[in-house]
């Protein structure tokens, strides 16, 4: 079982885990001017303020008021929910979007196009400077008036070997830097930092740290004033004894406690509840008020979760990538939220990565041929279920 949840964690962290290389910078000067809320108190989701937990773990997908923005093959798209098509982030006359010179196009040498925010009516990718051996990294915003780039958060000097995974919500910016793992004594950290401060002098505002032989962070996530982190360490440096928890931190006092212990996997927090994965085929749920853990449902093997207002999902990719369930067995179960069974969603191919959505459209990208298309969620309630191939 230990081996099981191993593998299950080193997968997870393999996607959040991220590389990338050196650079040039556009639109280098421009200052943030915007307000930032980072006083925000309400319990319940802020649509355009709090982080987009519903989509996925690790997104290169972002919800915007009436679609979708998405990075594919290096390129911003935007679904258009309303009219059902995709175009590509670009207003430059007669561009015919297939050069580096398009305003869609991302370079790997100074951006980061895999994960992608949402925030206040902008998107926001990690990118870089380099200096030497050192990178200048950087949180740009992206304006949806004219889809320029801009600086809008200095989070730290390093490598070109580092790597991050950051998230946005209730006008900060919060990140995990990751090296690598060794087996040693070592202590992870969790860094935040306000949306608008670019002031390269400042010292990372560290808010939270867990120590341990090879101890990690990872699986950083958001709701309402709580944040979310995983914790992982081993019991020797022999590499012994993996063992995880989960831990949850209020926004505002930063206070943290023990939320899961060891043998939790796939957490995921809608409002007042959490819901989480423990024995491969046992999905929980936690009232994050009075503390009270009750059995939600069964699934057939470890999945990822996720929820809109109407619905739970239960996607078996994450027990088809461990060995626990074969690819022909690809599904997304949809419950409703007292654990009823509602319907199941099949990706056109088994290993299609899949983004949640919100209430409207779940999406999803074939990783190896770049294909993206969508399903209406209005059709769970009927027998014709169709795809939207957007590209």
């Amino acid at each position: 079982m230990k081996k099981t949840f191993a593998k299950i964690f080193a997968f997870v962290l393999i996607l959040i885990l991220l590389f990338s290389g050196c650079s040039d910078m556009d639109n280098a000067g421009a200052r943030f001017s915007r307000a930032v809320n980072t006083e925000q108190n309400s319990p319940d989701y802020v649509e355009g303020e709090d982080y987009q937990n519903f989509l996925s773990s690790v997104s290169a997908m972002a919800k915007a008021q009436s679609g979708y923005y998405y990075f594919n093959d290096l390129m911003l798209y935007y679904f258009d929910a309303e009219a059902k098509e995709a175009y590509p982030v670009c207003n430059k006359p007669n561009c015919d979007h297939q050069t580096a010179s398009c305003m869609a196009y991302f370079n790997l040498f100074q951006y980061h196009p895999f994960m992608l925010s949402y925030y206040e009516n902008a998107l926001y990718v990690w990118g870089w400077e380099e200096d030497g051996s050192t990178r200048h990294n950087y949180i740009y915003e992206i304006s949806l008036d004219n889809y320029k780039r801009k600086k809008v958060a200095f989070l730290f000097d390093g490598t070109s070997s580092g790597s991050i995974y950051y998230i946005i919500h209730r006008g900060y910016i919060y990140y995990i830097k990751s090296g690598g793992t060794e087996l040693k004594e070592q202590t992870a950290c969790l860094y935040r930092v306000k949306i608008g401060n670019t002031g390269t002098n400042k010292e990372e505002e560290i808010i939270y740290e867990y120590s341990g032989i090879g101890a990690e962070i990872w699986g950083l996530t958001a709701s309402g004033n709580r944040l979310f982190i995983l914790n992982s360490s081993y019991g020797d440096t022999e590499g012994n004894g993996y063992a995880t928890s989960y831990s949850v931190i209020d926004i505002h006092t930063l206070e943290s406690e023990t939320l899961v212990g060891n043998g939790a996997y796939s957490l995921f927090a809608d409002g007042n509840y959490v819901y989480y994965g423990k024995d491969e085929n046992t999905i929980y749920r936690i009232d994050l008020t009075t503390k009270e853990e009750t059995f939600f449902c069964e699934t057939d093997g470890p999945c990822y979760i996720s929820a809109d207002n109407n619905y739970i999902y239960f996607d078996n990719l994450q027990a088809i990538y461990i060995d626990k369930t074969d690819e022909k067995n690809r599904k997304i179960t949809v419950c409703d939220k007292n654990g009823n069974y509602v319907a199941e969603v099949i990706p056109q191919e088994s290993k299609d990565e899949c983004y949640f959505g919100g209430d409207d459209y779940m999406l999803f990208k074939d990783m190896s041929a770049g294909k993206v298309y969508a399903f209406d969620k209005s059709q769970l309630a009927t027998q014709n279920r169709q795809f939207i191939h957007l590209q």
